[in-house]
C-alpha cells in the first residue's frame, strides 16, 4: 500500500470517528445550533467562510472558555444523527484566528467545557481510547481494501452480515474502541471485521467450584466434555479420566490467557481445583459483539466475558444477566410464555437458556461467567438473509453503497416501483414488526426488551422486505412488576436472581431509549440521509402508528413515546469522559442519561411559522375601523437586519428584549435562529411600512416548553412594536394580526403568554385579545405569568376575525381545488 493510500485510510479513519464524536456531543450538549450563510459584520468568519461551499454548519459554542467550533452540515437530522462535512474549524474569539480543528482537539474543548457539570471528567484517558478507535478503524479499512470482499451485498448470511460492521455502532464516540488487545495480530485474530477464526480454549474445574444452570434441563459442561473428548490428545484425555468429577469450561482463547494472570486462578491452580488444557476442536469465529462466537455447526453460541474495553465498558457478563437469560427461557416454555409467542410471532427469541459460573473461596470469578444461546443459523439455517440492523443502517465504505441502499434498490426491482415508493413501504412494514409486538408484549405480559440495533437481527423476504425480527441478549431482558403477581404464577422463582422485575416508571424511559432513538429512528435516520425517503415524512409515519394504540394502552408507553416533550438519551460520550464502566455499575445507575428532543412531536411542527420556505407576504388583512392594511413576511437578514438592529435599541425596547448591542452580536442571534426549529422571526408592515416584528415559537423546543405541561399543538409569539408615535403604533390590530397568522395554521391547539409577572401592560394587552390567566412559572431568566388562548376563545371575542379565517379557508381551498 502507498504512503497516499495510507493517509487517505487515516482521514476516512478520523472523519469516520468526528462525525460520531460530534453526534454523540450534539445528543449529550446543549450549547450548539445551526448557523446559515455568510455573516456581514463578521469579517473574519465571513473571510473562512467564502473560501468553502459549505453555507450551514453546526456551531458549538465555548466561548465561555474563549472558542467557537464550526462544523460544516452535509445532512441534519430530527432522527438524532446528522452528517458532517470537514474539515471542522475553531475561532479564537479573543484573536480570531480560525484554524481548523482535529477530533482531538474538539475532544479536548468537550472535556474542557464539560468540567464544570462533571469535574471527574478525564481528558488523557479518553485521548486513548479515542486513538484506539481510530487505529483500529484504520486497520479494519485497509484489510477491507486488501481483502475485497463486498459487505454491503442485498443477500448476505448471519456471518456475513455480523462481520460487515466496519464502522460500528454509529451513536457511539469511540466506535472500534477495542483497549486490551496487546497488538494487530490479537486484534485481527479476535474481530468479527477480519473474520478471526480460533479455538476455544478449555479448563477442567473441580465440581465444587463450578455452578451452571440450564433451563433445557442437562448440564452443559457434560456436553462440553464429551466433545473435547472428541478432539483432544491421549494426553488430555488421560486428565480427563484422572479428575472424573471435574467440569469442562469452555473459554475464548484471549480471556483464558487473562484468566490465568489471576492471583485466584494461580491459587486454584495450585490447589488442584483446575487445570488449563489448552486450545481445540473446532474453529469459532466472533459475532458484531466480539466476545460472543458462532460456529454453523453447533447447537450454541458461546457468549464469554472479555476483558476488552470494548466502547462503554469490559464486556463481561454479570451475574445477575445471567440468570436473566435463564429466566426468559424458562419463562417461554411455560403457557404464559408460549402464548405471548403465538401471539406475537412477528419477533422471534434467541434465548440463552444456559449459563456457567466459577467460584473460589465464596467469590465469584467473573471472567469464567459464560452465556450460552441458542444457534437458530445452524447449518442450512446459516444461509438465511439476516442481518444485524446496526450493520444494515451503517453508512457506505470506501468505493460501496450503504447496504440499506442496495436492499432497497433490489426491493424496488423486485417490486417494479420507485426506489422511493419502495422505500416507504418497506419502511411501513418495518414499523408493522415492531411496533405491534412490542406494546402488546408489554401491555399483554409485562414483557419489555432493550431492542436496541446491536441486539435486533432482520430477516428480509425473497423480495429483499423486511418479513421478521430476532431479538437476542440475555441482560437485555425485563419484567414490569405491575405483572409480577401473574409472572410468578407461571413461574415462581422468575427475578429471584435476575433482578428483572422493575417498575413501570423505569421502563418507560429505557425502552423508549432502546426501541425509539436507537431502533426505529435509526432506521429513519439510514433512509433519510442516504436520500432514500424524506424524514418528515417517516417520522409522521412512526407518530401514526404508535397514535393508533394510545387509547388500548394500559402502560403509559404509548404516551411517553408520543406525546412526552423529551426522551432520555444514554450519553455514551460522557460515560466514558467520566470513566464508568457500565458493566460493573450499579443496576439503577449504569450510566449518564441527558433529555432528548422528541423528534415524534414534529407530527405536529408548523413550517408555516417556523421554517417559512418564502420571503414573500404570508399574512395581510385590512381593519376598516383603523383604515390600515397589515401585512406580515418572513424575516430577510439580508433586508431587515439593520433595521430591527435599531428597533432594539430603542429604549423602550431594551429592558423588555434585552437584545440591544452590536449588531454583530444581533447578526449571530438571526443566523442560529433562522436554521432552528424553536422559533422565527417575522417583519410586519402597516399600509406598506415595517413598523413590528412577531417571533412565534414552539414550546416542544423553546425553553418554555420545559416550565409547564406543554403539548405539541402548543405555540407562543413574542411581539414588538416599534414606533412609540400612539398614531403609529396601532398595537390592538397588530397584537389581532399576529394571534390571526398564528391561529390560521390548523395544526396550532392553543397560543400560550409567558409575559413577566411585573409586566402589566402586557397582561392587560393580552386580556384584551382573549388570553387567559393559568399560573405563574419560573423560567430561566424570569418569573412569568402563563395565559392560555385557545382559537375558540379568540374568535369568540372578535368575529370579524373569525370571518376573515373562514374567508381566507375558503380562498385556499378554491385554489387547491
Amino acid at each position: 500500500m502507498n504512503t497516499l493510500h495510507s493517509t487517505r485510510l487515516q482521514q476516512i479513519s478520523e472523519e469516520t470517528n468526528f462525525n460520531a464524536l460530534l453526534n454523540s456531543y450534539c445528543r449529550e450538549f446543549g450549547n450548539w445550533s445551526r448557523y446559515v450563510g455568510i455573516p456581514k459584520y463578521d469579517a473574519p468568519l465571513a473571510g473562512y467562510f467564502t473560501t468553502t461551499t459549505d453555507r450551514m454548519h453546526i456551531r458549538f459554542d465555548f466561548t465561555d472558555i474563549g472558542f467557537e467550533v464550526y462544523a460544516p452540515l452535509k445532512f441534519y437530522a430530527d432522527s438524532g444523527r446528522h452528517v458532517f462535512n470537514f474539515p471542522v474549524v475553531e475561532r479564537n474569539t479573543n484573536t480570531d484566528a480560525i484554524n481548523p480543528v482535529s477530533i482531538y482537539r474538539f475532544m479536548e474543548l468537550a472535556v474542557q467545557f464539560s468540567l464544570s457539570e462533571f469535574p471527574d471528567a478525564d481528558i488523557s484517558l479518553v485521548k486513548q481510547r479515542l486513538t484506539n478507535s481510530i487505529e483500529n478503524l484504520e486497520h479494519f479499512l485497509s484489510y477491507f481494501q486488501q481483502n475485497g470482499k463486498p459487505i454491503n451485498l442485498a443477500k448476505m448470511n448471519f456471518i456475513e452480515a455480523e462481520q460487515s460492521l466496519f464502522l460500528g455502532h454509529n451513536a457511539h464516540p469511540l466506535p472500534k474502541g477495542r483497549a486490551g488487545f496487546n497488538n494487530q495480530e490479537e486484534l485481527f485474530k479476535y474481530s468479527p471485521e477480519t473474520q478471526g477464526r480460533f479455538q476455544l480454549g478449555y479448563f477442567l474445574i473441580s465440581k465444587d467450584n463450578v455452578f451452571e444452570k440450564n433451563a433445557e434441563g442437562f448440564d452443559m459442561t457434560e456436553l462440553f466434555k464429551i466433545e473435547l473428548s472428541d478432539v483432544a490428545n491421549p494426553e488430555i484425555i488421560a486428565v480427563l479420566d484422572k479428575f472424573p468429577n471435574h467440569k469442562v469450561v469452555p473459554m475464548h482463547p484471549w480471556e483464558a490467557n487473562y484468566l490465568l494472570g489471576l492471583s485466584t486462578v494461580k491459587a486454584m491452580q495450585d490447589e488442584g481445583l483446575l487445570f488449563y488444557l489448552g486450545e481445540f476442536g473446532q474453529f469459532y469465529t466472533p459475532t458484531s459483539s466480539v466476545r460472543t462466537v458462532y460456529n454453523s455447526l453447533s447447537d450454541w453460541m458461546l457468549k464469554f466475558s472479555l476483558h476488552v474495553k470494548i466502547t462503554n465498558s469490559e464486556r463481561v457478563n454479570l451475574v445477575r444477566e445471567l440468570h436473566r437469560g435463564y429466566d426468559i427461557s424458562k419463562l417461554l416454555k411455560t403457557e404464559y410464555g408460549r402464548a405471548a409467542k403465538s401471539e406475537f410471532p412477528e419477533i422471534e427469541f434467541i434465548t440463552d437458556p444456559a449459563f456457567i459460573t466459577v467460584n473460589y473461596n465464596g467469590e465469584t470469578i467473573d471472567g469464567f461467567n459464560i452465556s450460552i444461546r441458542h444457534n437458530p443459523f445452524k447449518e442450512e439455517e446459516a444461509t438465511k438473509n439476516v442481518t444485524l440492523l446496526a450493520a444494515l443502517c451503517q453508512d457506505g465504505l470506501p468505493g460501496q453503497k450503504p447496504r440499506l441502499v442496495n436492499v432497497i434498490e433490489e426491493a424496488a426491482i423486485s417490486k417494479n416501483k420507485t426506489v422511493s415508493f419502495t422505500a416507504v413501504n418497506w419502511f411501513k412494514q418495518y414499523l408493522h414488526l415492531c411496533v405491534t409486538p412490542i406494546i402488546g408484549l408489554y401491555n399483554n405480559f409485562g414483557m419489555a426488551f432493550e431492542f436496541h440495533q446491536q441486539n435486533v437481527l432482520l430477516e428480509l423476504d425473497k423480495d429483499y422486505f423486511p418479513a421478521k425480527l430476532y431479538f437476542r441478549d440475555n441482560q437485555g431482558y425485563f419484567f414490569s412488576d405491575d405483572k409480577a403477581e401473574e409472572l410468578k404464577k407461571f413461574y415462581p422463582g422468575i427475578a429471584a436472581e435476575s433482578g428483572s422485575l422493575v417498575p413501570n416508571a423505569y421502563v418507560l424511559p429505557k425502552l423508549t431509549y432502546y426501541l425509539m432513538i436507537n431502533n426505529i429512528l435509526g432506521v429513519v435516520n439510514a433512509l433519510a440521509s442516504n436520500g432514500l425517503a424524506d424524514e418528515k415524512t417517516l417520522i409522521d409515519l412512526v407518530y401514526r402508528e404508535f397514535k393508533q394504540f394510545e387509547n388500548s394502552d394500559t402502560t403509559g408507553l404509548v404516551d411517553y413515546i408520543i406525546n412526552r416533550r423529551s426522551w432520555e438519551v444514554k450519553g455514551n460520550l460522557l460515560t466514558n469522559l467520566c470513566n464508568i464502566d457500565e458493566a460493573s455499575a450499579p443496576i439503577d445507575n449504569p450510566a449518564i442519561y441527558r433529555e432528548f428532543p422528541n423528534p415524534l412531536t414534529k407530527f405536529f411542527f408548523c413550517e408555516k411559522l417556523i421554517q417559512p420556505q418564502s420571503l414573500e407576504v404570508l399574512y395581510t388583512r385590512f381593519f376598516p375601523k383603523e383604515n390600515i392594511t397589515i401585512n406580515i413576511r418572513s424575516f430577510d437578514i439580508d433586508r431587515d437586519l439593520e433595521m430591527v438592529h435599531d428597533w432594539f435599541n430603542q429604549e423602550h425596547a431594551k429592558p423588555i428584549w434585552k437584545m440591544d448591542g452590536p449588531i454583530k452580536n444581533l447578526e449571530l442571534f438571526y443566523r442560529t435562529l433562522i436554521p432552528g426549529d424553536a422559533s422565527q422571526s417575522f417583519i410586519g408592515e402597516i399600509n406598506g411600512e415595517p413598523t413590528f416584528t412577531i417571533e412565534p415559537y414552539w414550546p416542544m423546543r423553546d425553553g418554555v416548553g420545559a416550565c409547564y405541561d406543554s403539548l405539541p399543538s402548543d405555540y407562543g409569539s413574542h411581539l414588538l412594536i416599534a414606533p412609540t408615535d400612539k398614531d403609529k403604533k396601532f398595537s390592538f390590530p397588530t397584537g389581532q394580526a399576529m394571534l390571526d397568522f398564528v391561529f390560521e395554521n390548523s395544526i396550532v391547539g392553543k397560543c400560550i403568554g409567558e409575559a413577566a409577572v411585573e409586566s402589566r401592560a402586557m397582561h392587560m394587552f393580552g386580556t384584551r385579545l382573549g388570553y387567559r390567566y393559568q399560573k405563574v412559572i419560573e423560567m430561566p431568566h424570569k418569573t412569568a405569568t402563563l395565559t392560555f388562548c385557545y382559537r375558540d376563545w379568540y374568535w369568540e371575542k372578535f368575529p370579524e376575525a373569525k370571518a376573515y379565517a373562514m374567508e381566507k379557508s375558503a380562498q385556499f381551498e378554491a385554489e387547491e381545488a
